[in-house]
């Protein structure tokens, strides 16, 4: 399946949570951003794509950090030992992105994470499209 016509040239923003979904040993970082954007346009989401991780920066190796942040993507620094704090900033800045990028538009997410139901619920209900992986 492919993407709707109405969200197929629409923005999509990359949410990534880091933590709950790190960059395995031996995967190339380098090649995330790519194959993300990839898959997308593959499925027909060919509009302007951005990318934004979030996790503690501090538990990522540096070579990993650079990779990421050498393809674009927005490396997010959320300290661990707040529970939730990851889920919390990711919650806030995709409302937040909602705010400045009307419907329709593309959220994927990249999280092991049940936390972003309601919130999901609530964009998908004012006509967001909501990929998950």
């Amino acid at each position: 399946a492919g993407a709707e016509a109405q969200y197929g040239g629409a923005k999509t923003s990359v949410w990534w949570d880091i933590e709950n979904c790190q960059v395995l040993r031996g995967c190339d970082a380098n090649a995330f951003a790519q194959n993300t954007s990839s898959t997308l346009v593959k499925l027909n989401y060919c509009g302007p794509i951005t990318i934004s991780s979030y996790g503690d920066t501090t538990r990522i190796p540096t070579t990993v950090q650079h990779a990421l942040s050498s393809t674009g993507l927005a490396l997010n620094h959320v300290p661990a030992g707040v529970k939730d704090a990851s889920d919390k900033k990711i919650l806030v800045d995709m409302l937040f992105w909602a705010v400045d990028n009307p419907a329709p538009t593309n959220y994927f997410l990249i999280s092991g994470d049940r936390d972003f139901s309601n919130a999901l619920h609530q964009l998908r209900m004012r006509r967001y499209n909501i990929l998950l992986a």
